[in-house]
């Protein structure tokens, strides 16, 4: 069931709404009981077989998650950290098995010319997603960042139907106090309409933008596949549609997710905040898949970077190498992991690294910087400022940057990736006379407009900043500020676009029901 589909708007939505806050009249655990049911609901409505495997996921990590708590309450440092590391093998063995194990036995029988049969493994429906956020649960535990509560406590949080499939990937002490705040379960119309709002906007930018703009970078994509060697302008239309395409699709899914969380009394943390408006890829993974890069941060990077850190220190590492083991080492096995995370194929290997690289070279130029800087200050020189055109040029090669990985994120085989990128720089010729030139025109002009949405409108937490619209909100609106300026407010004319925006949402699903492109990880 998609959150872009008439099942869900007009049938899950509506069912679940009346039920929980009907049974929340009478006792808020009733409706925790009813919104926990119809989340795993929601999630058996996909593919039934896989919910013993949620809900294994839910009763083992509850368990091992009460048992860590209850060893660190005791100060037992050392059987903390062992329950902690049996949990990781476990959660982590799942997520490996489904997702991996036929990756690995299809290249270890190609490398190594055997030809050991393993029989298709279907990807669980959001497991990567439902994995981190119990990860994330046990360290929290771990550090003492999350404390024991009561097993409905725990199922509502670990299958709340918003954030299940797609994240964000949330935290103990950003969901469980709102789920046990007096006011949960209360029906509060200040939250329905806003909830409504937002996710209104996030079905237009899903079904109006994104789903329009797939409609030519799929072909396009195909044509890629069956070998027809795209020109320069195809190219970079390819590259330019399909990161657009991205871009509106996972922004209109967080707004859905954070606006159906608000219509049910919990405010999730953002995941998504204008990543091209960007001037660096430090900036960009920032603002992209937000919860996903403080998980990486916090349990892949950090204790990466700490262990090589003193070794550099240790063997008195100075300049260039102390910086390849402090940063760019970790850095780059840190995107290696992250892009095998979005899928189990080389296209996803090579996204990762290739991020690496870029984030490892954007740090040695920041390096580089205050190095200049330093030397500045000391020679009584006035800091060094970005003028308006470095401004311009890191943004466009930023922008590039992400384009091209977004051709190897997309392209079926590395070798259809390195075909749409011999075509950008004019190696198939720049202009093939069989490609349909109308189609060029069409979609030159979509892409005009996606484009001036993206660099000139502000996005949904800015326009919803009046009513706090997400958990960490505060903290973000004011960062990359749109050069057209406007909030939501509740009259007539903010009710008009509330209208007209979820109007022409719901109208745009007829074209088709199309799977959001992060459902797939």
């Amino acid at each position: 069931m998609l959150f872009n589909s008439f099942a869900f708007i007009f049938g899950f939505l509506p069912l679940t709404f009346v039920i929980t806050y009907l049974l929340g009249r009478w006792k808020q655990a009733a409706a925790k009981v009813a919104l926990t049911l119809m989340s795993l609901g929601f999630y058996a409505w996909w593919r039934p077989i896989h919910l013993p495997l949620l809900l294994f996921s839910i009763v083992f990590n509850y368990y091992v998650g009460a048992a860590i708590q209850r060893a660190v309450a005791a100060r037992q440092g050392a059987r903390a950290n062992l329950i902690l590391t049996f949990g990781l093998v476990v959660d982590l063995g799942v997520l490996g098995w489904f997702k991996y194990a036929n990756f690995v036995a299809d290249n270890a029988n190609a490398v190594l010319h055997t030809h050991f049969a393993l029989a298709h493994i279907a990807l669980p429906l959001a497991i990567s997603f439902f994995t981190f956020q119990k990860i994330a649960y046990l360290v929290d535990s771990a550090r003492g960042d999350a404390f024991a509560m009561r097993p409905l406590d725990f199922a509502l949080f670990a299958s709340f139907f918003p954030q299940l499939i797609a994240g964000p990937i949330t935290h103990y002490k950003e969901i469980v106090p709102q789920i046990n705040g007096p006011l949960f379960g209360r029906l509060i119309w200040r939250n329905v309409m806003i909830g409504l709002v937002i996710f209104a906007i996030g079905l237009f930018k899903k079904t109006v933008i994104a789903d329009t703009l797939s409609s030519y970078a799929n072909p396009l994509f195909a044509d890629a596949a069956h070998g027809r060697a795209l020109d320069t302008a195809f190219s970079w239309l390819a590259a330019i549609t399909f990161t657009l395409q991205l871009y509106f699709d996972f922004s209109g899914y967080s707004d859905m997710a954070i606006g159906l969380g608000r219509m049910f009394g919990v405010k999730l943390p953002l995941n998504f905040h204008s990543p091209l408006r960007a001037r660096s890829i430090i900036d960009y993974w920032r603002r992209w898949h937000m919860t996903l890069q403080r998980f990486i941060v916090a349990y892949i990077y950090q204790p990466l970077s700490l262990p090589l850190s003193r070794f550099a220190a240790e063997h008195d590492l100075k300049g260039w190498p102390s910086f390849a083991m402090e940063i760019a080492i970790p850095i780059f096995i840190t995107f290696v992991l992250v892009g095998l995370w979005h899928g189990a194929g080389w296209t996803f290997i090579v996204f990762g690294a290739m991020h690496g690289v870029y984030l490892s070279v954007n740090e040695a130029w920041n390096l580089r910087h205050k190095t200049r800087s330093r030397k500045r200050r000391k020679q009584g020189l006035p800091p060094l400022v970005e003028k308006r055109f470095e401004k311009a040029l890191y943004h466009l090669i930023t922008l590039i940057a992400i384009g091209y990985s977004n051709v190897m994120f997309r392209a079926a085989s590395v070798k259809d990736a390195l075909s749409v990128w011999r075509g950008s720089i004019g190696l198939n010729g720049a202009y093939d006379p069989n490609m349909n030139l109308q189609q060029g025109v069409e979609l030159g002009v979509v892409i005009l407009l996606g484009v001036a949405i993206v660099a000139f409108m502000p996005n949904t937490q800015q326009i919803m900043r009046r009513f706090a619209p997400a958990y960490n909100a505060a903290e973000w609106v004011d960062v990359a500020p749109a050069m057209l300026r406007w909030t939501w407010t509740p009259n007539w004319a903010g009710l008009l676009f509330a209208g007209v925006t979820l109007f022409l949402g719901v109208m745009f699903i007829q074209r088709g029901q199309a799977v959001f492109l992060y459902f797939n990880f």
